[in-house]
């Protein structure tokens, strides 16, 4: 299989890459830099100059491809970045056929399920509260765009929540800040105690290498979670103790308007994009579980990370050699 992989440097493409190339794939990369991590040398990959703002050098990339994974973005801190990101999968939605892709698996976001009616969630249960944040209705409008493909080309449409794991710039910041800050207590809406749905991120690139070769995964909108009951404080807690400190919430009342700076700068790096404030209020002050019944059963996938604080640790211990 020839495949395109946007954003394949990045911190959930690198690993997709990674699989693509373990698995005898040839991969064609989108980058603005021709070398490529050390890993990859003298393998079947390609890397052509250009980068997501470029529409054409992402359609150039796609010619001849059999399946494009369309994982990176232009990070959503504008409506004008939001803008770029449709106008981008709308171009490439309208030459697939033309370029002889046979497949397109767009990395989308749990957000677009909105909170859910009832737990756990499945792809078919109703919004109690659809989000209007830009990063979601980027997310949304694509994934219309998408579904309108023309006939003769299939898609894939995934679903992650909060995608934890080393290798991300946000993910970073959120460390430093638990480790810094933690035991003198972090604002939060509520107790952090209402559920979030998590999934590492092998566990999610093994989802996107399979949503790309399995048949029965054509034209699927998929939900992908480890499945688990995890609470923000859970996953607070965990990066703390993984680092050896303390870790405490300092509740914050969802009906105020205003929160502190900490609060917003460590949430936009949790989601890492710009979010609006209702959309903050409402997304993690609510219980949000969703089921993963659907992708293992389509994809034949199973997340291997249930343990959260052996896979924390794991995660904390990169970005401290990372930082020294």
């Amino acid at each position: 299989m020839k495949a395109l992989v946007t954003g394949g440097t990045g911190f959930i493409g690198s690993h997709v890459v990674d699989l693509l190339l373990e698995n005898g794939h040839s991969v064609t990369l989108l980058s603005r830099k021709q070398a490529v991590p050390e890993r990859w040398t003298g393998k079947d990959i390609t890397v052509v100059p250009g980068d997501l703002r470029d529409a054409d050098a992402v359609i150039g990339a796609m010619q001849g491809m059999d399946t494009v994974f369309h994982v990176g973005e232009v990070r959503t801190t504008s409506a004008g970045n939001a803008s770029l990101n449709v106008d981008l999968v709308e171009r490439m939605a309208a030459r697939l056929k033309p370029s002889g892709v046979k497949r397109l698996v767009f990395v989308s976001s749990l957000s677009v399920a909105g909170i859910p009616l009832a737990i756990p969630a499945t792809e078919h249960t109703p919004a109690s509260q659809v989000l209007r944040d830009q990063y979601t209705e980027y997310k949304r409008k694509a994934e219309e765009i998408i579904r309108q493909s023309p006939a003769g080309v299939e898609h894939v449409i995934l679903r992650p929540g909060v995608v934890y794991g080393p290798g991300s710039r946000y993910l970073g910041r959120l460390v430093d800040t638990i480790r810094r800050f933690g035991p003198l207590g972090l604002p939060f809406i509520g107790q952090g105690t209402n559920l979030m749905p998590l999934i590492h991120v092998k566990d999610l690139a093994r989802a996107v290498f399979l949503a790309g070769t399995v048949p029965g995964a054509a034209n699927q909108t998929l939900n992908v979670t480890d499945g688990e009951r995890r609470t923000w404080l859970e996953f607070f807690t965990a990066i703390a103790e993984a680092g050896h400190k303390r870790f405490r919430i300092i509740p914050v009342h969802p009906a105020l308007a205003r929160l502190p700076a900490m609060f917003f700068d460590l949430f936009t790096g949790i989601f890492g994009q710009s979010l609006d404030l209702p959309s903050y209020v409402s997304y993690i002050s609510r219980d949000v579980h969703f089921d993963n019944g659907r992708a293992r059963l389509v994809l034949g996938w199973e997340p291997v990370y249930h343990d959260l604080r052996d896979a924390v640790r794991e995660m904390v211990a990169w970005y401290a050699k990372k930082r020294n």
